[in-house]
């Protein structure tokens, strides 16, 4: 609470400093902030803030930008900048009103690209205007207006419409706009994104890109805080696993790669690639940004949320800053409901507080040489679950009749599992399952350029944990009874799994690059990466009450060893080492003015080594060794090639077309050994003795064509790319049908195809129509079949990935002005179609109940007005209520064949159905500022 309470403070005393300084500012009648954009809506706006009338030929400057005036100017030198590219002149000047008028010759050359030109002067070869490296000061435009974005996918600077990628760049601007405040609300509005969401709140949720999913292993979506890797290996079991995901405040945009990065981003890149870019502190002039939001969530609380980012020269031209703060409280909506008389007994628990704070230093000691040290830390406390229990029907077992235990919307059943035969004495508890993670990263960048090459080196070291509680009170009682989780003759069942995951790792990066502005364009470099990662957890539970009411004999007479002292079941400690070393390097070389060949390769040793050691009564034994499997140890020495090749076409500056061909790949791994006393039945059914120790690295390789093409006038654009990725070898989880345990296989074949489809249209003055769409036919191609004699069909030739087929997204915004205010209205809709989310019918794992994920539909609007720099907004999230499922668990599990067969019987019928649903309806307000 102490800690809370000092972060809040220094939030609000940062933020009424920065109202204060820039109220002040504003009282200044040069000091100006008019956004890059379309001159049409720059000129007035640069009018309204000099107090000058602007006379100018609107209807001829349709389709034309103008560069962003930001800071104190003599207002004559800033309008001359503003429209310096615009072919407009200054032909009257009273002092009270200016009157412009095109020029009688047109200037067609940017400022920028004239000064890059003469200082190339020398070069036998200048590469065309279309294959140009970007500059951000002719190319960074205000997001939403049709204006380019500067993004470093291939490590070098370029606008986005030049890059060979299927991508999409969010500025912070357009994620402040759109709601999007949590990486849920990147995946829900990027088409082509996918999130395994589980019911239990142990890890963090994977992302996967175009079907290539994995909840096992390495990661197969690369995650990056600018050049820092974030991806972490999902470790075994109960772990807190899970890839940390930078706070969503203070960027400079977000960038989704789709497709293989291996290239220039290693093996977890097999799927695509997700860049959080911060912005650099500036040597020349101050800015700020400051958000503050409220949000009133419909059958929940309140969220808030409150940052403030600030930077600025310390020594002009020298020495830089940039310091940012944020706090955002997500309030709760689920309601634990006892189960016999219907009372609340806690309300809004699934409630999270976050917090970030960075810090960066920009030193430039010599015109060629800067250093960039910089420092992250974020912490994350999720409170519960999000997870909501459907009803429990009235069900007769062993001569009881259990009465129906009924939950509406948003509402769980997970406390204390009190017997019924108690129901009247016994007091409840509620069994919250907290999170709570942590990340410091600090880095240091550096960078000299020579001549015409730039030498980048990026070295960061990583210390992130988490750890928290998850519940089993429901979970071992129904191992016992079929899937049925409640117990009569009990007063009080309590299982509580405790883990900790502790990461710590240091990566370093040294590349070359040219300047892009020649023939022949590359970037090489070295790649290093060391990680440590210890994941422990132990069972807290009282078994032998458990063991007594069901088979009426303590756990020492059903698993063949007692209860540990503290009531602990089960525990298991596992280290895993990881290193990498890699050599990469892509260039490209200009055959004709238009036309570019694209080659690159990544070359890397990778080694990952495990020691887990496993004791405890659901093991069957409390000293571990090699011979029982509580010990087990294994190693993985890989070296994997991932080359990339393409071709660019670029027709003009404005539109391209490309195809690339790309591998990607993943180290493989070791599985933990299930414990014999409890999976027995399960292997035994499946005619093993053991699972597999390790499993083999899979890899892919992607074929992609596409097109970025765009209007003259840049009121028309349009992205678009058609892929087929053949997938080998796949790293596939599989779950014992009844014991809970699981282990990995490499799972045959599987096939992506798709597209995806990026269009934006101005069909009048100042209305944006945009959509996305992504088509995406991922499925298995190989069957996967254990040994005989059981033969069981672990995956079915056909079954689908977990991806929806279809997935769009539609907005709309119309800007328009109200007196001296711009205003804009904005609405958002998503839809994903159902898909598949686990093996089908016929495998052993088939869950009839639950393996297909129904559609999903989301909608938010926003209307704001905008003022010096100043914002309000009041916006509308999940406008229509939507209570989509988005993972559920539960139902009939344990097919009795296994063997491709229909199922006709299964083992278990597993309650409660438990489910996660899109956060309810928010209505709020938003007011940021940006300086």
């Amino acid at each position: 609470m102490n800690r809370s309470m000092t972060i809040k403070s220094l939030l609000i005393g940062a933020s009424l400093t920065t109202a204060i300084v820039a109220s002040s500012a504003q009282a200044q009648d040069r000091k100006f902030n008019v956004p890059a954009g379309n001159i049409n809506m720059t000129l007035p706006m640069f009018a309204r803030q000099s107090g000058i009338q602007i006379i100018a030929p609107a209807d001829q400057l349709a389709g034309v930008r103008s560069p962003a005036i930001m800071g104190v100017f003599d207002t004559r030198v800033a309008l001359r900048r503003l429209i310096a590219d615009a072919n407009l002149e200054i032909v009257a000047d009273n002092g009270a009103a200016i009157t412009l008028k095109p020029r009688a010759r047109a200037v067609t050359t940017p400022v920028a690209l004239r000064s890059l030109r003469s200082a190339r002067a020398t070069s036998s070869w200048t590469a065309p205007r279309a294959f140009q490296a970007a500059d951000a000061s002719t190319a960074q435009a205000e997001p939403g207006t049709g204006g380019e974005i500067i993004v470093t996918a291939t490590k070098t600077a370029t606008t986005l419409n030049r890059v060979p990628i299927s991508m999409q760049a969010m500025p912070q601007e357009q994620l402040d706009r759109r709601s999007i405040r949590s990486v849920s609300d990147i995946v829900r509005t990027v088409p082509a994104l996918s999130m395994q969401t589980s019911t239990t709140a142990d890890r963090v949720p994977s992302i996967s890109i175009r079907g290539v999913a994995s909840s096992t292993g390495a990661q197969t979506t690369g995650v990056y805080l600018d050049d820092a890797p974030l991806q972490k290996r999902n470790a075994i079991g109960i772990s807190g696993s899970g890839t940390p995901v930078p706070a969503l405040f203070d960027l400079e945009r977000v960038e989704v790669l789709r497709g293989p990065q291996g290239t220039l981003y290693g093996g977890s890149s097999l799927g695509g690639t997700i860049r959080f870019i911060t912005p650099e502190p500036s040597l020349e002039k101050m800015s700020a940004y400051a958000r503050a939001e409220v949000g009133f969530v419909q059958d929940g609380g309140v969220n808030h949320d409150l940052g403030i980012a600030l930077g600025g020269p310390l020594i002009e031209d020298r020495l830089g800053i940039r310091v940012s703060m944020w706090q955002r409280r997500t309030a709760g909506y689920i309601d634990h409901v006892d189960r016999f008389t219907g009372d609340t007994l806690a309300k809004d628990t699934n409630s999270s507080d976050d917090w970030a704070l960075r810090g960066a230093l920009l030193f430039k000691p010599t015109e060629n040489f800067s250093l960039t040290p910089s420092v992250y830390y974020a912490l994350s406390e999720q409170h519960d679950a999000d997870t909501a229990w459907q009803t429990v029907p009235e069900t007769t077992l062993n001569g009881f009749t259990y009465p129906a235990a009924v939950y509406g919307d948003y509402q769980t059943g997970a406390n204390c599992n009190v017997g019924d035969n108690y129901a009247a004495s016994t007091p409840r508890c509620v069994a919250r399952q907290p999170r709570t993670s942590r990340i410091f990263l600090p880095s240091l960048k550096a960078e000299l350029d020579i001549g015409s090459t730039t030498l980048t080196s990026v070295s960061s070291y990583i210390s992130d944990r988490t750890h928290g509680r998850s519940d089993y009170s429901y979970i071992e009682p129904g191992n016992f009874q079929g899937g049925f989780p409640l117990v009569a003759d009990i007063e009080s069942y309590r299982s509580t799994p405790i883990y900790e995951n502790k990461r710590t790792g240091f990566t370093q990066e040294v590349r070359f690059a040219n300047d892009g502005n020649s023939r022949f364009n590359w970037v090489v470099g070295g790649f290093f990466a060391t990680y440590k990662n210890n994941s422990n957890y132990h069972i807290v539970a009282n078994l032998d009450d458990l063991t007594q009411a069901v088979f009426g004999a303590p756990a020492q007479a059903i698993f063949g060893v007692p209860v540990e002292p503290g009531n602990i079941t089960y525990h298991r400690d596992q280290d895993l080492k990881e290193k990498s070393l890699a050599v990469f390097g892509e260039a490209n070389f200009a055959i004709t003015d238009k036309l570019k060949l694209i080659g690159g390769a990544r070359v890397s040793r990778e080694k990952f080594s495990y020691h887990q050691v496993t004791a405890g009564t659901f093991a069957g034994f409390l000293t571990p060794t090699t011979a029982n499997g509580g010990l087990t140890d294994g190693k993985v020495k890989e070296t994997p090639v991932t080359p990339k090749f393409g071709l660019q076409y670029q027709l003009d500056s404005a539109n391209m077309l490309y195809a690339t061909a790309a591998k990607g790949f993943r180290v493989g791994g070791v599985n933990q050994p299930p414990p014999a006393s409890r999976c027995g039945a399960d292997l035994t059914a499946l005619g093993i003795t053991s699972t597999p120790g390790t499993y083999k690295a899979d890899s892919l390789w992607s074929y992609e064509v596409g097109a970025k093409l765009r209007s003259s006038d840049r009121k028309l654009s349009l992205n678009s790319s058609a892929f087929y990725i053949d997938w080998s070898n796949i790293q596939a989880s599989y779950g014992l049908p009844t014991c809970g345990f699981g282990y990995v296989v490499n799972g045959g074949k599987a096939v992506s195809k798709g597209f995806d489809l990026e269009a934006s249209v101005e069909p009048i003055y100042g209305f944006t129509l945009s959509g996305l769409v992504a088509y995406t036919d991922a499925q298995y191609t190989q069957a996967v079949v254990g040994p005989a004699p059981s033969s069981t069909l672990y995956i079915r030739d056909g079954d689908r990935l977990p991806v929806p087929k279809w997935a769009f997204n539609i907005a709309g915004e119309y800007r328009f002005d109200i007196g001296s205010y711009g205003a804009y209205l904005r609405a958002d809709w998503q839809h994903a179609s159902r898909y598949q989310n686990s093996f089908g019918p016929g495998t052993g794992s088939f869950t009839p109940d639950t393996y297909m994920s129904e559609a999903t539909d989301y909608m938010t609007a926003r209307i704001g007005l905008r003022r010096y720099g100043w914002e309000f907004s009041i916006f509308a999230d999940n406008l229509l209520n939507s209570k989509d499922v988005l993972g559920n668990e539960g139902g009939r599990t344990g097919c009795a064949t296994g063997e491709g067969a229909a199922c006709t019987t299964y083992e278990n019928y597993t309650l409660p159905y438990q489910y996660v649903t899109f956060r309810p309806r928010t209505i709020g307000a938003t007011l940021t500022l940006r300086k």
